[in-house]
């Protein structure tokens, strides 16, 4: 049979009993697109994610695409989400690779140690990345032998540190022999990136093919009935196939029917409750396990024979045998929905409590089951709830970790113990989830189950954070509520206690956002008094926090995947601040754009600011300065009212940045000065002090340029960094006088390392070729202008280009001329003309060739009669008479 007349299994009703029919209706394009998508029937490589609303056969055309793969050669491994475990690290992990346990165990040390940590049997819980990087090596070690093929249904249910990791795969699979498809319902957010995924929405059946489904699976169905049916599924497979069937039962009227959601709720509950009471037993367990392990039911039975009871299950085709990945499956999600939501409180209690003594090897797991079977105030499972809440927090599982704490405080016989578990839930929901509604609920119920708990540490935290991304609130509040709550607190200054640290890096954040000195002398006092010491990250200057990119892209991996939204933040802030000096402006486009959506989608808009602040760097590097400019106002007008300063600094030096590149001089270094006055230095922006200098030096002001430098070198800033060394000698050069310039510039060129930081070299090169040609060193000023050119060329940076380009063009002004009639206009007449025609003053002109502003006037007077004018306003239709000038080979 071709793929084309391929047609899915559909849940089995008595009116198909009658004879062989086709297994599939409608489908044949969905499935030939798919397969063409995935290579033609082999394992390609290429990632796969199937979209569409609940029963539109999402289940069921992923079964026969698996089939269709399988009967290519590929060996196939499934698992389906399952949401009563959506907060338990790693349980679709486990369902998809538990019939790999025997590889598992023949994997060398470090990678079967990693996995046996991930999977709960015993070894400590891994890192994510860890994890991710071991399962693409098991599975690259299996498609080694034949191609893999990965089948994952309900993405939208899996636990974030599983979907982490099957982002981390599907991404990975390009090019390999592992291919990877997932399902998941439209418009469901899913925790694992989708980067890297192609994605197909599958639609509901057409008119044409409802019918000719209905026809097939009841013949017998017409009239008002048929139609009804028609307009009730509206194309989906599975009502079509459910709602005749219900119409039959004696207690039901399809004139009369519930919305469909409910209906079908019902109809599968209805099938769950016609089983014996031992089948719904082990369905039960199976569906709060997901794992679909036979070895949990024995176990849960301690008898080898019991699995017999769910035979009446799979006569009613309500779950399968996995023969390949050896474990059941339900055949469709509703259906273990139903099996839940028809048992009673006390079985679902009773299921819980079994599997928490089969999964005692798993803490995690064992600790959630025993909650969930758990109904009155136990403060043994409330305190395993807390250690399991830890362990998700240190991990950045975030929902996890405030799920866990939730159920740990409900669980806390003690007002003060369940208001401290409901408070750090609160906090890690503020700081790591986004879901700002919810954390504030938390904090409210904190505070009532105990009042004295309002001033600790841990509260205030919260109530900052939320009053920071809330909007209700400024820094000063905030910094107001923390230092009261830490000064005041019975803390004992406990460096192993951890809410009080925590509290000190959201004072930390609150110290740098205000931008004034005055806010860090109560954070200060309270470093020096913790003991036995502060944590190295508390002590750590503001301007040295910048962590290594290898961390940073760890944590953005994690946070794609659904980790910890803050760090996730952060990751972004710290790889924008190095991506940008570094030349790599595309990525700092990029994680900007990112940045600004997650500050958006997930209710953190006071970092916003942050990737608009970049943003505006890369609009005044690329010559958009208007952009730029209202960006940058745009982030002042923000940052003022709220006291976040330093978001004001930020936009500052954004226009700086500008009014560099578009030659406004005097406009940079005004904002220069507002972000540091000459002689002072701004201690979180040092990257911006050669920015000062250079429009001092370009607006005459000798001393102001020169007291900066002199500040610079007097606090040693050159030793901080590498990057800070090579700014600090570039402005050390560029005050030099000209007998000791050369020096001076040759020194900034040779710090170590200057080449990591291509535009402020090629700035430094462009100001050192200015220099020389001034010194009539043409020579040598053409080797430095060149290659600043050619660097700002290859960044992008096109009005630092321009500037490099037109330095070189003086450089040749006695062998290069264009004739207007007779007259024969130098390269430095021409391009003084040039910016007086676009409306520059003789000053801004000046400032831009490095020439008096009489100078320029005088040129300009020798001009006007050159070109047969009297007026500047003539300039521009002269200067496009002149026919095009031939420019010379450099050398």
């Amino acid at each position: 049979m071709s793929l084309g007349s391929r047609v899915e299994r559909l849940p089995h009703t008595p009116a198909a009993d009658a004879g062989q029919l086709p297994e599939m209706v409608g489908r044949a394009r969905q499935l030939r697109e798919i397969t063409a998508l995935l290579g033609q029937g082999s394992v390609a490589g290429r990632a796969l994610l199937l979209s569409g609303e609940p029963g539109v056969g999402k289940s069921v055309l992923l079964g026969e695409v698996a089939r269709v793969m399988a009967g290519a050669g590929a060996r196939v491994l499934s698992a389906v989400g399952v949401r009563s475990e959506a907060e338990l690290a790693y349980a679709g992990l486990h369902q998809l690779l538990l019939p790999l346990n025997d590889r598992i165990e023949r994997l060398e040390d470090a990678h079967r140690r990693v996995l046996r940590g991930a999977l709960g049997w015993g070894d400590p819980v891994p890192d994510g990345r860890h994890v991710a990087d071991s399962v693409i090596f098991l599975l690259r070690q299996l498609a080694t032998e034949r191609p893999v093929f990965i089948v994952v249904d309900d993405l939208g249910c899996f636990d974030r540190a599983s979907s982490a990791v099957l982002g981390f795969v599907a991404r990975r699979s390009v090019g390999s022999r592992i291919g990877f498809l997932a399902a998941c319902r439209s418009g469901v957010e899913t925790c694992s990136d989708r980067a890297g995924l192609t994605e197909y929405e599958l639609p509901p059946l057409d008119r044409d093919a409802a019918e000719e489904l209905l026809g097939v699976r009841f013949p017998g169905l017409a009239g008002p009935a048929r139609d009804h049916v028609l307009a009730q599924a509206q194309g989906n497979p599975l009502a079509l196939v459910e709602l005749p069937a219900a119409q039959r039962d004696a207690s039901a009227d399809l004139h009369d029917v519930l919305p469909l959601s409910l209906q079908l709720r019902n109809r599968h509950a209805s099938r769950v409750a016609r089983l014996p009471a031992e089948s719904r037993r082990l369905l039960l367990l199976l569906a709060l396990d997901g794992t679909g392990d036979p070895g949990v039911l024995r176990a849960a039975s301690g008898d080898p024979k019991a699995l017999t009871a769910l035979s009446a299950a799979e006569s009613d085709r309500l779950i399968t045998f996995d023969d390949t990945n050896r474990r059941f499956v339900f055949r469709h999600p509703l259906m273990r929905v139903a099996v839940v939501g028809t048992s009673t409180l006390t079985e679902r209690c009773q299921a819980h409590r079994t599997l928490a003594e089969i999964r005692a090897e798993a803490p995690e797991r064992r600790a959630w089951h025993l909650g969930r079977a758990t109904l009155v105030p136990d403060e043994r499972v409330a305190a395993l709830l807390e250690e399991a809440g830890q362990r998700a927090g240190r991990r950045g599982d975030a929902t996890a970790a405030v799920a866990t704490f939730t159920r740990a405080a409900e669980l806390s016989p003690r007002p003060a113990d369940r208001a401290r578990r409901l408070t750090w839930a609160a906090y890690l929901g503020a700081d790591g989830t986004g879901e700002l509604r919810a954390a504030s609920e938390l904090h409210v119920r904190a505070r009532c189950a105990d009042p004295d708990l309002t001033g600790s540490p841990l509260t205030a935290a919260t109530a900052a954070l939320l009053l920071l991304n809330g909007g209700d609130g400024d820094i000063d509040m905030a910094h107001r509520l923390l230092v009261e709550a830490i000064e005041t607190g019975s803390h004992g200054y406990d460096a192993e206690d951890d809410a009080l640290i925590e509290t000190l890096h959201v004072l930390r954040l609150v110290c740098w956002s205000g931008g004034r000195d005055a806010l860090w002398a109560p954070f200060h006092a309270a470093i020096d008094r913790l003991k036995p010491t502060a944590p190295p990250l508390l002590r750590a200057r503001p301007d040295r926090l910048t962590e290594p990119r290898d961390v940073s892209w760890r944590a953005v991996r994690r946070g794609r995947g659904g980790g910890h939204v803050r760090r996730h933040i952060d990751a972004l802030m710290h790889l924008c601040l190095q991506d940008f000096p570094a030349g790599r402006w595309e990525e700092t486009e990029t994680l900007a754009a990112e940045g600004l959506r997650i500050c958006a989608g997930r209710q953190y808009p006071f970092f916003s600011w942050y990737f608009e602040y970049h943003q505006a760097l890369l609009a005044a590097v690329h010559g958009r300065f208007e952009e730029s400019r209202s960006t940058a106002d745009r982030i002042a007008q923000w940052a003022m009212p709220h006291g976040v300063l330093a978001a004001a600094a930020f936009a500052d030096h954004a226009r700086v940045l500008a009014g560099l590149g578009a030659g406004d001089y005097e406009c940079a270094f005004r904002h220069a000065v507002a972000i540091s006055p000459a002689g002072r230095l701004a201690p979180n922006m040092l990257w911006t002090c050669m920015d000062l200098v250079e429009a001092a030096v370009h607006t005459r002001r000798t001393a102001e340029a020169e007291a900066h430098v002199r500040a610079l070198r007097e606090a040693g800033v050159a030793a901080l960094s590498p990057r800070l060394a090579l700014l600090v000698a570039g402005s050390a050069a560029l005050v030099a006088p000209d007998d000791g310039a050369v020096g001076s510039f040759e020194q900034a060129l040779a710090v170590p390392g200057a080449q990591d930081w291509p535009f402020d070299l090629a700035r430094i090169r462009l100001a050192y070729g200015e220099r020389l040609r001034r010194m009539r060193f043409v020579t040598e000023a053409r080797v430095q202008l060149d290659e600043a050119a050619e660097v700002f060329e290859s960044l992008g940076a096109r009005p630092w280009a321009d500037r490099a380009t037109g330095e070189l063009r003086a450089t040749r002004r006695s062998r290069t001329g264009a004739k207007h009639g007779s007259v024969i206009l130098t390269a430095q007449e021409r391009e003084i003309a040039a910016l007086a025609a676009s409306g520059m003053t003789n000053k801004q002109i000046g400032e831009r060739l490095h020439l008096s502003p009489r100078t320029v006037g005088s040129h300009l007077y020798q001009l006007f009669p050159k070109l047969g004018i009297a007026s500047r306003a003539a300039l521009r239709d002269a200067l496009t008479s002149l026919p095009a000038r031939r420019e010379p080979r450099r050398g």
